[in-house]
């Protein structure tokens, strides 16, 4: 097929390119950005604007969100018998592509840009943010509720004394066995 008379490509994320003479490789392919990787779309159509003496120049389209736009774009194609060949293999068209921020990207990553506060806006902004508060109170409840009975179950260590003039522990003044592995010889 002769490269300028293409007059669209369809590529896939997932899919590769079909080859003759080098390996298949993805049909599309993201080299960074602003915006990352992240959101690689699913389609992409490539539309031929004209020929500029040397090569195709190309306009691609897919469903992104207003956030995201295609910054620099190359499409590759396989030559068929050789780099520079006019005449192309079909199907071994791919897409390298950057993704860049829109201005609305950009005073969004700005006003959320941190994990805390994106997660907080999202929490807030969510319906069931009143379940949210509802489960970390009874949690807050429970917490306290663990403290306390441990903290009551903690007698105070007071010293009692004995009319022989000595002071015992409190264990040994209310007749209680010693604690697992007491020496009375060491008191």
């Amino acid at each position: 097929v002769l490269l300028r008379e293409v007059q669209a490509l369809t590529l896939r994320r997932g899919q590769y390119t079909a080859a003759r003479r080098t390996p298949a490789v993805p049909q599309l392919q993201c080299t960074g950005g602003t915006a990352g990787c992240s959101r690689v779309p699913d389609v992409v159509q490539c539309y031929n604007k004209g020929w500029d003496g040397y090569d195709v120049q190309w306009q691609c389209k897919a469903d992104l969100e207003n956030t995201h736009r295609f910054g620099q774009i190359e499409v590759n194609c396989e030559g068929y018998d050789y780099p520079d060949d006019p005449y192309i293999l079909r199907g071994s068209c791919s897409l390298l592509f950057r993704l860049e921020l829109t201005e609305e990207g950009e005073r969004k990553v700005k006003n959320y840009g941190s994990f805390g506060s994106s997660y907080y806006q999202s929490w807030k902004d969510s319906p069931d943010s009143g379940a949210g508060a509802i489960v970390i109170i009874v949690l807050l409840v429970l917490a306290f509720g663990v403290y306390k009975f441990f903290l009551s179950n903690q007698q105070p260590q007071q010293n009692f004394g004995d009319s022989d003039g000595f002071t015992r522990p409190f264990w040994q003044s209310q007749q209680a066995p010693p604690p697992p592995g007491f020496k009375s010889s060491f008191t």
